[in-house]
């Protein structure tokens, strides 16, 4: 990766994750924790593949990710981020909520809308408003595809599949359950515009209006 050259913490951070679909990379493997290669090329559509080897080659030169063979029956590379790379949390946390502001249109007709984005969305902003102790599952159905995100006060964990034992589930267009999600839309105003919302509606609603860390009161 090139250098700035400047002795200033913001440089010598963009120096390691300012390039080109690293940070992207960070997401996906902070949404769906370690991943095969063709995981994160399906996660990243738009990426040529040699470009992709080629970050994943820096990033873990740089102590971002880490690849492993995992044991059988997976028997695969896998990569997955390591202590620094999760500590990008706060970084994608900030740009998710500063990006928010330029989705409210919704998708354009060539933006890839991927189910495991709109999870990230929710574990990153929402587990800060749950209560000591509490563990809240939300079920993510978008199409053919199907996921669930745990929310726990002190983290989050995205899982491939439907959860039947989920508190809520949502299930239609991914713009609107992430809508729903970042507060964008009321759950009512989400359904009304398509979304299915089936089980604790309440819950999902408390959790949207629960004011986030360190929010004015």
């Amino acid at each position: 990766m090139r250098s700035y050259q400047q002795f200033c913490s913001v440089a010598r951070a963009l120096d390691v994750v300012g390039d080109r679909w690293v940070l992207l990379i960070v997401r996906e493997l902070m949404a769906m924790g370690p991943s095969r290669y063709s995981d994160l090329k399906r996660g990243l559509p738009g990426i040529a593949t040699n470009l992709l080897a080629e970050r994943l080659k820096v990033m873990e030169a740089e102590g971002l990710v880490e690849r492993y063979e995992a044991p059988a029956p997976v028997g695969a590379v896998l990569f997955r981020l390591t202590e620094s790379g999760r500590e990008l949390e706060g970084v994608l946390l900030a740009l998710t909520r500063w990006g928010l502001r330029r989705m409210t249109s919704g998708p354009g007709p060539r933006d890839a809308v991927q189910p495991q984005w709109m999870a990230l969305l929710g574990g990153l902003e929402l587990p800060g408003r749950l209560a000591p102790g509490a563990e809240v599952t939300v079920g993510i159905e978008c199409g053919d595809e199907a996921m669930h995100v745990v929310l726990r006060p002190d983290g989050f964990e995205i899982r491939r599949g439907a959860d039947a034992d989920a508190d809520v589930t949502l299930s239609g267009p991914a713009q609107l359950v992430g809508a729903v999600l970042s507060g964008l839309l009321t759950p009512a105003q989400a359904a009304d515009a398509g979304l299915r919302i089936t089980g604790a509606r309440a819950l999902l609603q408390e959790l949207v209006d629960a004011a986030p860390p360190g929010a004015a009161v």
